[in-house]
């Protein structure tokens, strides 16, 4: 991995990133607001924390869509898989992981998983580009960060209505792609026309009314935990902002985290945590460190502690993920 060129992109954003967040700060004071933090208060944090990750277990079940029967658990199970490949890998690569494991304990398609998985990602950037919308009124945002962050909500609302059309024009899509692949491929065309398939069943879900709502509504009640969590991890560090802050912080964050980075948005989680408290609500710079600190600390070993013991129970697939197996299988299957 050291040798890839885009682990050495990721350190380097990384690296960038923990120098704007180290910039002023008196690590003393720093020192101070970690020791004099209530952290009783992480306790119905690490809860809501945890409501708001199996909640997903939910939405991810709703997009499977006419797929039914599948097991929450195992969906749950596979969530924080997920999450925790990307802790402790670059790029987003336990996204793959991901698919794999739903793909072992239920038996479903590995790219139907995926396209189900970036149907997630569009729907949750969908959710923060109308949260900022609705922030909008209460909070002063930066100019340097309303721009980027409406330019990438009108990408997705692009993308969205792309694939919803492609549900839609199923047919179509699948004669298109028949006639490039044979063409260009016609070695792999039969493969890759089924991975087309199976993606196009996972895009249907954006075109389906009810599932569309459904999906909606379990992101907004899932990000609703998500800032939550923020919320209860400011008043552990005595910051009892308005609700308008942990909302706008956790939209910086997750819109801030498309940039690609080193394993589990070291630096550029810190960063843009740190600039917005300070910037956005006049919270002191030391203090917001301290909050930053903390929150990512707990977003990071909890999925981690949730995937291994996932694994673990399921001691087929901790061997090949572990061994790295899982790679080349995930990537010969449909």
């Amino acid at each position: 991995m050291l040798k890839r060129p885009f682990f050495w992109v990721g350190a380097a954003v990384s690296a960038g990133a923990l120098a704007l967040a180290a910039r002023g700060l008196r690590f003393g004071e720093v020192a101070d607001a970690l020791g004099g933090a209530n952290y009783l208060w992480l306790i119905p944090a690490l809860a809501a924390l945890l409501a708001g990750f199996y909640l997903r277990a939910f939405r991810w079940e709703v997009l499977f869509h006419p797929v039914a029967g599948l097991s929450r658990g195992n969906l749950f199970g596979a969530i924080s898989v997920g999450y925790m490949l990307n802790n402790l890998l670059p790029l987003r690569l336990g996204e793959v992981g991901r698919a794999y494991v739903i793909g072992e304990v239920e038996h479903v398609g590995r790219i139907h998983a995926l396209s189900t998985i970036l149907v997630e990602r569009l729907l949750d950037v969908l959710v923060l580009f109308a949260l900022l919308l609705l922030l909008l009124p209460f909070v002063d945002e930066p100019g340097w960060a309303t721009g980027p962050a409406l330019v990438l909500g009108l990408g997705v609302i692009a993308l969205s209505a792309t694939l919803i059309a492609m549900g839609r024009a199923r047919r179509l899509v699948l004669a298109v792609a028949d006639r490039v692949l044979r063409a260009a491929r016609p070695s792999l065309a039969d493969r890759l026309l089924v991975w087309v398939e199976a993606a196009l069943d996972g895009f249907a879900a954006l075109g389906h009314p009810r599932v569309f709502f459904h999906a909606s509504m379990w992101s907004v009640v899932g990000w609703g935990f998500s800032s939550l969590y923020l919320y209860v991890v400011l008043l552990a560090f005595d910051l009892p902002l308005t609700y308008a802050a942990p909302l706008f912080v956790m939209v910086a964050l997750n819109l801030g985290m498309v940039v690609p980075s080193s394993s589990g948005y070291i630096g550029v989680y810190h960063a843009i945590a740190i600039e917005t408290l300070t910037g956005v609500f006049g919270v002191d710079r030391d203090a917001a460190a301290g909050f930053a600190l903390v929150s990512h600390a707990m977003f990071y070993v909890t999925p981690i502690v949730l995937g291994l013991s996932f694994l673990w129970s399921r001691r087929t697939l901790w061997d090949q993920i572990f061994s790295g197996s899982f790679r080349v299988s995930a990537a010969k299957a449909p």
